[in-house]
C-alpha cells in the first residue's frame, strides 16, 4: 500500500495530464464539453482565488466582479477596438490586475467581516457598472457577437477546439502559482496567513504582500474572464452577481484552502456534481446543499485535506504492518 501511494503521489501531476488528454475522449456531447471547458476557465480564476484566500488568508465575496471586468475589457478590445484575441487575452489580465491592485490598496487595510463586507460592495458596484454603463457594456441586453480565437487561420470556434486551447494555458498557470507558492514570497504569504503580527516581526511587508496577492488573483480572474467572453461569444452582466462569487469561493473551500490541487479538486466536484443532480428535478438544490453541508461537516479542510490525511494514516499503517 505505501508503494503504491508514493507511486501516485510521485506522479500526480502526469497522472492530471494524462486525464486532461484523456478526457475529451471519454466525454462525449458538446453540452458535456462546453461545461468541461468552462470547468477549466473556472479553475483558472479559483486558483487564484486560493492564492490570496488559502495561501494568504484574506477573504473575498466579491471575485465575480474581476472576472466580470476581464470578459468586458477583453469583449471591448475585440469587438470595438478590433484587437486580435491573443492580444486582447493578456491586456485584459493585466487591466484588470491593475484596477485589483488599486482597489487592493485600499480594501487590504481592512480584516474579517470588514473585508468580506467589502469586498461584496466591490462586486455589487461592477455589476451595477456593467448594467448601466451601456457605451462600454451595452447594458442589460448583454455583449454580443464577441469573436472567436483564431490560430495561424483556424477558427477555434467548437468546444473541442476550444478544449486544446485551454488546457495548455491552465497548465501554464497552474504551474507557475505552484512554483510562486513554493519560493521566498509564497512562504511570506503564509506567514501573513498564519500570523501577520509575526510576520511583521520577521521583516514582511504584510501589507505589500496582501496587495500582492489580491492583484495576482484579480489578474487570473481577468484572464479566465476573457476565456469565457471568447468562448460563449456573448456576455450578460447578470452572469458576474455575488451568488457567483460565494460559488467560486465554495469551491476553493470544498477542494481544500491552501493545497496546491484544492482548486481542481473543488471546480470539477461541484460543476458536476450540479449537473449529475439535475436528475433528481426540483430536489436538485435540496441534495446540492447536502452534499456542501456534508464537506463541510466530516472534510471541515476540504477534500484534499481529507485525502491527504487519509493518505499519510494509509501509508503509516502499511509501514507499521511492514515492520
Amino acid at each position: 500500500m505505501k508503494k503504491v501511494i508514493n507511486f501516485i503521489s510521485e506522479r500526480f501531476a502526469l497522472i492530471w495530464v494524462f486525464v486532461l488528454i484523456a478526457m475529451p475522449f471519454v466525454i462525449k456531447g458538446e453540452y458535456y464539453l462546453h461545461l468541461l471547458n468552462s470547468a477549466l476557465i473556472i479553475i483558472i480564476m479559483a486558483v487564484g482565488l486560493n492564492l490570496l484566500v488559502g495561501f494568504t488568508g484574506q477573504v473575498s465575496l466579491g471575485h465575480a466582479a474581476f472576472y466580470g471586468i476581464g470578459a468586458y475589457i477583453s469583449a471591448y478590445l475585440s469587438v470595438t477596438m478590433g484587437f486580435s484575441f491573443w492580444l486582447a487575452l493578456p491586456l485584459s489580465g493585466i487591466i484588470t490586475g491593475f484596477i485589483g491592485y488599486l482597489l487592493g490598496k485600499a480594501i487590504l487595510k481592512l480584516k474579517g467581516p470588514y473585508l468580506a463586507i467589502a469586498s461584496i460592495g466591490i462586486g455589487e458596484i461592477v455589476q451595477l457598472v456593467l448594467i448601466n454603463w451601456t457605451e462600454f457594456t451595452h447594458g442589460a441586453e448583454g455583449f454580443k457577437g464577441i469573436p472567436s480565437p483564431k490560430f495561424f487561420g483556424l477558427v477555434i470556434n467548437n468546444n473541442i477546439r476550444y478544449y486544446w486551447l485551454l488546457v495548455p494555458i491552465v497548465v501554464i498557470v497552474y504551474l507557475l502559482i505552484n512554483t510562486l507558492v513554493d519560493s521566498e514570497v509564497g512562504r511570506a504569504f503564509r506567514s501573513v496567513r498564519d500570523g501577520e503580527i509575526a510576520a511583521e516581526f520577521m521583516g514582511i511587508d504584510v501589507t505589500k504582500m496582501k496587495v500582492l496577492a489580491f492583484t495576482i488573483s484579480t489578474v487570473l480572474a481577468g484572464i479566465a474572464g476573457s476565456l469565457l467572453a471568447h468562448m460563449d461569444n456573448y456576455l450578460s452582466p447578470f452572469s458576474f452577481n455575488f451568488t457567483q462569487s460565494v460559488s467560486y469561493l465554495m469551491m476553493v473551500l470544498a477542494g481544500g484552502l491552501g493545497f496546491k490541487w484544492g482548486p481542481i479538486f473543488g471546480v470539477f466536484l461541484l460543476i458536476f456534481a450540479k449537473e449529475w443532480f439535475r436528475f433528481f428535478d426540483k430536489y436538485q438544490l435540496i441534495i446540492y446543499g447536502l452534499m456542501l453541508v456534508i464537506i463541510i461537516i466530516f472534510m471541515p479542510k476540504g477534500i484534499s485535506s481529507f485525502f491527504a490525511d487519509l493518505s499519510a494514516k494509509l501509508t503509516h499503517r502499511s509501514y507499521d504492518n511492514g515492520k
